[in-house]
């Protein structure tokens, strides 16, 4: 695996940088689920349904796959942040999913209140998902 840096030289992620990477792959994925969806000749009802349920499915299968791959998504890519492991190797397939599959509980009870948190109150910055998966969001090295 390759590694990221030692665990001193990692420097975790505020949540300033987590927020703004978050808000590019909404609009990132988000566009396109609502692109692909708009075109469909269903009533606004069932479009919307399907933009929620179809949304929520891609947006997870993406963070998964992306930062299972690269550590990133393109949004953490964006503003320079990746997620490895908390010995600074890269994110495996698996820990993206556990950290992906705990996003629901960090949303409680709104607007990812648990997530933030729990960055704020944890020595590494991490969220829920970080510390069931154990990764950590780093500051990409130059």
């Amino acid at each position: 695996m390759d590694s990221v840096g030692t665990h001193r030289e990692l420097e975790a992620a505020g949540v300033e940088r987590r927020a703004a990477a978050y808000l590019v792959d909404l609009l990132f994925v988000g566009g396109g689920v609502f692109v692909a969806v708009s075109r469909s000749e269903r009533s606004l009802g069932e479009r919307a349904l399907a933009f929620g349920l179809l949304g929520t499915v891609v947006g997870l299968l993406y963070h998964v796959a992306f930062e299972g791959s690269r550590g990133s998504t393109v949004g953490k890519a964006a503003v320079g942040i990746v997620v490895v492991e908390a010995d600074g190797t890269r994110c495996t397939y698996r820990a993206a999913a556990i950290r992906t599959a705990l996003r629901f509980v960090d949303w409680l009870p709104v607007g990812y209140a648990c997530g933030v948190l729990s960055i704020r109150l944890t020595e590494r910055g991490q969220r829920l998902g970080d510390l069931a998966a154990n990764t950590v969001v780093v500051r990409r090295r130059r």
